[in-house]
């Protein structure tokens, strides 16, 4: 299928699946938007292209933006999207800080299916100390996404947290996980060596509709649904809290549910204390929630970074000691962001025959590290594809497309940069998939029918 094809298939798959949620028959939907008889059956089935018209009608008379009835663009159909090192370098610009040049910024391999937005960039200014005020210093002011950065060369790091500078002299193989919003920057150590990083950042569940959503409802209502996971304002109850006034469920009620008494509810509730195992299957059970629902997340971040130094980094051969085809090297990360995995590859196996699949169901993005080239090898729509990877290339893989990694060249060792993102498709949605009626996944990637007959 054309990809505008698939497209116009899609589209109308959400514009039927909104009037079916909104319980708008053909005809119905047809007064309400002003269309020809028998027309909207077209525009559902995908034979009639759904037009901006048609969305901002929609959207208008409709409790729905115009954002529900937009299918996401497949810019990867066949299910690896490779770019190459000419292409990185051909999208080359500098931009300057203070006046002058700071950074070579280069594009690398990105989709639209995915929401990581990947960069090599290039230290174009040149430090001889390791002190975060140094004036040659050009500071950004931070932004949206979350950053994984991968060190090449000599590369200080500076970060900035509630007004303390930071700086940290990195070398190649060194690698940093930041918060959002937090001040950064980087310098060159050396006027001859090469001095890059590959700056991989992704938005996670922040972009996209819970962005949207808390744009319309406002600053005091976003920091008042904000909970710390550090400083005075974390309390461990705040979820506890969050779900008892979901539920009207008082204090007194809270303790006749879980047969606790009513001082230990109280102090369960005001947050000021950690229920224990079993007070949490007793909440659970009384909130009508899983256990994992009132555990909040933890981070590991110190400062706003998580820093994993090459020297100190675990690695172990897979997929095991006695048929290696790769070495993983586990770079830095936080178990805030516990679907996001960043690992360093070198490839043992010389020949595809040798290797051993990777299957994920996280985005993947990955580049050539090193000198050495690398054989790429991948299994999608029922066909096997090869493509050898030169260094400086670098791709995108879909999740749950099996990919292999060999040597180009016997005997030579390639290594590779993976990061993987879960992307939207949270534990949450892939639970809720898992769990609907017979036939029903098919209808929710793509509706097709009338929600009765």
């Amino acid at each position: 299928m054309r990809a505008e094809d698939d497209f116009t298939r899609r589209a109308g798959a959400l514009l039927r699946a909104a009037a079916n949620d909104l319980k708008r028959d053909d005809e119905n939907a047809e007064r309400e938007l002003g269309l020809e008889k028998g027309s909207f059956a077209e525009f559902a089935a995908g034979t009639r292209p759904v037009t901006w018209e048609l969305m901002r009608r929609a959207a208008e008379v409709w409790p729905l933006n115009e954002r529900d009835l937009l299918p996401g663009h497949d810019d990867c159909p066949a299910g690896v999207r490779v770019t190459r090192h000419k292409e990185s370098v051909a999208s080359g610009r500098v931009l300057s800080r203070g006046g002058e040049p700071y950074y070579e910024y280069r594009d690398t391999a990105m989709s639209r299916i995915a929401s990581y937005r990947p960069e090599w960039i290039r230290m174009l200014r040149v430090v001889e100390d390791d002190d975060p005020d140094n004036p040659l210093v050009q500071w950004n002011r931070g932004h949206l996404l979350y950053q994984f950065t991968y060190f090449i060369g000599p590369v200080n790091y500076y970060y900035r947290w509630n007004g303390v500078s930071h700086c940290v002299p990195m070398d190649t193989g060194d690698s940093v996980w930041g918060l959002p919003f937090a001040p950064h920057s980087f310098t060159s150590r050396s006027a001859t060596e090469p001095a890059c990083i590959l700056a991989l950042t992704y938005g996670g569940s922040l972009l996209g509709d819970a962005q949207r959503e808390l744009a319309v409802l406002g600053n005091a209502t976003t920091r008042a649904l904000a909970v710390p996971l550090e400083g005075a304002a974390h309390r461990p109850g705040a979820v506890i809290r969050s779900f008892m006034d979901a539920g009207a469920v008082t204090v007194a009620e809270l303790a006749d549910r879980t047969g606790l008494t009513r001082e230990r509810a109280e102090e369960l509730a005001g947050g000021a204390v950690h229920p224990g195992p079993e007070e949490l299957d007793l909440l659970a059970d009384a909130l009508g929630v899983s256990v994992r629902d009132l555990l909040p997340p933890r981070t590991g971040a110190a400062d706003g970074v998580s820093v994993q130094f090459a020297r100190d980094a675990r690695s172990w051969v897979w997929p095991d000691e006695g048929a290696p085809a790769y070495r993983m090297t586990r770079l830095a990360g936080d178990p805030l962001h516990p679907h996001t995995s960043a690992l360093q590859v070198d490839v043992l196996a010389d020949g595809a025959e040798r290797s051993a699949p990777l299957t994920t169901y996280q985005h993947q993005y990955l580049y050539v590290l090193g000198a050495e080239p690398v054989t790429l090898s991948w299994e999608f729509g029922g066909r096997r594809v090869e493509e050898t990877l030169a260094p400086g290339d670098s791709a995108y893989v879909r999740p749950q497309v099996p990919v292999t990694f060999a040597a180009a060249e016997e005997g030579r060792r390639a290594q590779i940069l993976l990061l993987r993102i879960s992307g939207s498709v949270t534990p949450e949605v892939r639970y809720a998939v898992g769990t609907m009626a017979a036939g029903g996944v098919d209808r929710y990637v793509a509706e097709d029918r009338l929600w009765y007959s």
